[in-house]
């Protein structure tokens, strides 16, 4: 079952989160747990940092899950790679493929899919295909030796 996109905003900015994608690094929780605080029920507050502090740990969620986009802006402000520019992957240990880079997606039943950061499952066990939705953590996956 698809979770619904989450939105939070202020005058300044708009932030979402797709928890569809989100690999729970927790990199926005250790960075601003001010305003990433997953024990709350609303668990974004975007009134507890700087709208520079918040694009600067949004930029650093690897799946993409959160994005960011500045009053007056027309894309995420976390977007800022050029089109054609390159793709870096890594891979997480016990974990995903890491991709950094405006990529295209065609997902198995043929829907395109543009991303400029995202995860991508290694462990199988998603129920987002091709995107990790932090089922490896569930499933206790290990990376190969």
């Amino acid at each position: 079952m698809t979770k619904r996109l989450q939105v939070y905003q202020t005058d300044a900015l708009v932030v979402t989160f797709d928890p569809n994608v989100c690999i729970h690094s927790a990199n926005c929780v250790r960075g601003l747990p001010g305003v990433f605080d997953p024990s709350r029920p609303k668990w974004v507050d975007l009134g507890a940092a700087t709208a520079a502090e918040i694009v600067a740990t949004v930029a650093k969620c690897p799946s993409g899950a959160l994005k960011v986009v500045e009053a007056g802006a027309a894309k995420p402000a976390a977007e800022s790679l050029p089109a054609g520019g390159p793709v870096q992957i890594g891979v997480k240990p016990n974990g995903p493929l890491l991709v950094r880079g405006r990529i295209t997606v065609t997902r198995e039943n043929g829907e395109v899919v543009e991303r400029e950061s995202c995860s991508l499952c290694r462990c199988g066990a998603t129920k987002n295909a091709p995107f990790c939705d932090g089922s490896h953590n569930r499933i206790g996956f290990k990376s190969p030796s």
